[in-house]
């Protein structure tokens, strides 16, 4: 049976369909970063603080599964300053809308830098519109292996090297038991999950503990050397005691009778404790008093001791002196005397607390002793005479009805808690009477 042929096809058409195809084609793989055209989508911009490397075109995932892609970054400036990025990304419909809590992070897809957006949807019934944005606060920050990597320094990283490669030969063919040491963790996971959380917890304060770690290391680094010394000695301690084993065997068998023996005894003891006990107690007022009473007692020994030196000397005087008051006390007249007497000394109460003050605490009698030579001056063959200067106070002079307005006079200088004649101040006007306020309660010391 013999074909019909039909028209040859015109090759300028077929030529034109050809490069409309690739034409065609070419578009599809340049937009395909940003999405095949005609394709709903759903549009949001998300804020990061960093976009750490991330470029136009890389994945958007949700729960591990790609849900669109980013199609534009764009730098920009926080209210405080801070630089963030803004990421626009084109989402599948399927996925909209967002809850206003979904949490985005970028994160590393793999070990050649390439990185990926993940977001979390939450649980918020309110969502994000259509090119809304889902704001800064949102954003966590994601650990990447370089940062891990480099917070550690150089000799650090050659010890972990380290011991990566002797844990690596430490379990070379153990498999099996790794298995099964991983098996049994389970139960160690439920139990741990209470203890991670209570350290986690801000009142269990695990950063100080950490910082007091730290800081006990680092004083104990400067003795590092003599406290292995002591742990040097500890372990020969240790060895002489096993050494001694026998010996301990025996002293442990013997110390449950002893401690019979000793708990009865104890027993019996218990009432004297308890009565020590409340003797200590109420010793307690006594023994706080104890302090200044010997510190007393140390300075009237002290002053004490050369005032019995000196007073051998005046030994013998005494007893005849004594011998003389024995035979004065036996006369008939002296009964009356010594009320005579005591009366005498009553009188004179008044007198004696004015001026044993004078002199005791102001020393006035003796400052006066040691100034009156001073009035006699130069002189002659003949003798001395008083040299003075004169100072005229006219106003003070002249007979006047009114004292002087410079006046100055105190007729009755205190000596009870002050020493005003010597003390008081000069102030300008008249001042008649004690000077207001306090003096020094001592004057010039003479001794000796």
């Amino acid at each position: 049976m013999r074909l019909r042929s039909g028209p040859a096809p015109n090759p300028v058409l077929a030529g034109a369909g050809t490069v409309l195809v690739a034409l065609l084609a070419l578009f599809l793989a340049y937009n395909a970063n940003t999405g095949l055209p005609g394709v709903p989508a759903y549009h949001v911009t998300v804020e990061v603080p960093d976009a750490a490397r991330l470029t136009a075109g890389n994945e958007v995932r949700i729960r591990g599964r790609r849900a669109g892609q980013v199609i534009a970054i764009e730098p920009a400036l926080a209210r405080d300053g801070r630089p963030y990025a803004r990421l626009a990304l084109r989402l599948e419909r399927s996925v909209d809308p967002l809850p206003v809590d979904t949490v985005a992070r970028v994160r590393p897809r793999s070990m050649l830098g390439l990185k990926y957006v993940e977001l979390t949807p939450g649980r918020s019934g309110a969502t994000i519109a259509e090119a809304g944005t889902l704001p800064l606060r949102r954003a966590r920050d994601a650990v990447e292996l370089d940062h891990v990597l480099q917070a550690f320094d150089r000799e650090t990283r050659r010890d972990l090297r380290g011991l990566i490669g002797d844990l690596s030969t430490g379990v070379a063919g153990r498999g099996a038991d790794l298995n099964a040491a991983l098996g049994e963790l389970a139960p160690l996971a439920r139990h741990v999950e209470p203890v991670m959380r209570t350290l986690a917890d801000p009142g269990t304060d695990l950063q100080g503990a950490v910082e007091g770690v730290q800081g006990a290391t680092a004083a104990l680094a400067p003795v590092s050397e003599p406290l292995a010394n002591a742990l040097h000695g500890l372990a020969r301690t240790l060895d002489a005691a096993v050494a001694a084993e026998p010996e301990l065997d025996r002293t442990l068998a013997d110390l449950p009778p002893t401690l019979s023996t000793a708990t009865g005894a104890l027993r019996r003891v218990s009432p004297v404790l308890r009565d020590g006990a409340a003797l200590v107690r109420d010793l307690g007022p006594a023994a706080r008093r104890l302090a200044p009473a010997a510190r007393g007692l140390a300075d009237l020994a002290r002053r004490g001791t050369p005032v019995l030196r000196r007073a051998n000397a005046i030994g013998p005087d005494l007893s005849e002196t004594l011998a003389a008051v024995g035979r004065l006390v036996a006369e008939p007249a002296t009964p009356g005397s010594i009320r005579r007497l005591t009366d005498v000394v009553a009188s004179l109460g008044p007198t004696l607390r004015a001026v044993n003050p004078f002199q005791v605490d102001c020393n006035y009698l003796a400052v006066w002793t040691r100034n009156v030579n001073s009035t006699i001056s130069e002189g002659d063959a003949h003798g001395t005479w008083f040299r003075f200067i004169p100072i005229y106070q006219p106003t003070e002079i002249v007979q006047s009805a009114e004292p002087a307005p410079e006046l100055h006079v105190t007729p009755y200088g205190r000596v009870e808690g002050e020493c005003e004649v010597g003390n008081e101040p000069f102030l300008p006007g008249q001042r008649i009477g004690n000077p207001d306020g306090l003096q020094p309660a001592r004057t010039e010391d003479t001794r000796p």
